[in-house]
């Protein structure tokens, strides 16, 4: 069954991405002009405004209009001139909200670009240990084990994390050559452990659970016992045939944790002075700067809707039996 009988699904799932990040567009942005807080205010830091004054904010910000004249302006800016806008609250003529929001998603997208790799790399190993050893006591220790981190509130496990460093695990830190700060510190490679830290361990538990859990599956079918049947050896049987299908469904699952890793933690951002997206995203929800809010929400709706549409298309191209649903359907 070739690739050909899967074209019309391929086309209907991309026709389908500018009409949603458009309607993601039409309603975060109706959101933001009916959120509570004057924009007028924000910028000029006051409540009693002088009416001309007011007037001079809302002309310069493009505030005056209807709703329908002042969206028409955000599309023409963002689709000529990919403008998001001006910060209300960082009135800064030479940055711009991209600006804004670009220097601080590349802080967090270095932590979660480690925390990915992390958690992929030991998640995945300490689901198949489990799988593998099902019936055993190792199997339920293992993922008992890291789920208990993982059922620990963030806000809590985040305070532990800190305090932990503070008592006793910069010793043992330091004992590698490193000085983990007792906060953020811009250049110091150290200022990353604790972040990684806090991020990595409560996720492991349900990579790993995961993991097994397609692993358990993929080896009661058919074919995992014809294999054997036919004198395989496990080890054989386990790397040569029942990974590569259990796995498969890691794909979605890698495919979005693209879209989280543009996207900070709010709450180890805060409690650690991590100069990042979910720490400046918060600020600017509390500062109604609402159009830092609606870049970055349009910025990881679209990429979201664009990752899973990427993600269909590879299903289609590596599992036969989609293609041949969709000659069909």
């Amino acid at each position: 069954m070739g690739v050909s009988g899967a074209i019309p699904l391929l086309l209907r799932r991309l026709a389908l991405v500018p009409v949603l990040v458009f309607a993601v567009l039409v309603f975060t942005y109706a959101i933001t002009q009916i959120a509570p807080g004057d924009p007028v205010e924000i910028i000029a830091g006051q409540r009693d405004i002088d009416p001309a004054q007011a007037n001079q904010i809302r002309e310069e910000y493009g505030l005056n209009g209807s709703f329908l004249e002042r969206f028409g302006d955000y599309v023409v800016g963002l689709v000529t001139r990919a403008d998001l806008g001006p910060s209300y609250y960082y009135r800064s003529p030479t940055r711009s909200v991209q600006e804004l929001l670009g220097e601080r998603i590349w802080v967090s997208t270095q932590i979660n670009l480690i925390v990915m790799a992390l958690v992929f790399g030991l998640g995945i190993p300490l689901g198949v240990f489990a799988g593998v050893r099902r019936g055993t006591w190792k199997d339920p220790a293992t993922i008992g084990f890291w789920k208990v981190f993982d059922s620990i509130p963030s806000p809590i496990f985040i305070v532990l994390i800190v305090a932990f460093f503070a008592e006793w695990g910069a010793t043992i830190i330091n004992a590698f050559g490193f000085n983990v700060p007792a906060v953020w510190t811009p250049g110091d490679p150290a200022s990353y452990v604790i972040p990684v830290l806090a991020l990595t361990i409560p996720s492991l538990g349900g990579m790993a659970r995961f993991v097994r859990v397609s692993l358990l599956s993929t080896l009661d079918d058919d074919y995992v016992r014809t294999a054997r049947a036919k004198g395989l050896t496990d080890r054989r049987v386990l790397y040569g045939h029942v990974l590569r299908n259990a796995l498969l469904p890691l794909s979605t699952v890698i495919g979005l944790s693209v879209v989280g890793v543009i996207t900070g933690s709010i709450i180890i951002e805060t409690r650690y002075g991590v100069p990042g997206v979910g720490a400046f995203l918060f600020r600017s929800i509390n500062q109604r700067d609402f159009n830092v809010v609606l870049a970055f929400t349009l910025l990881t709706a679209t990429l979201f809707i664009v990752v899973n549409a990427l993600i269909d298309i590879f299903y289609i191209f590596i599992d036969p039996r989609i293609r041949y649903t969709a000659r069909f359907s």
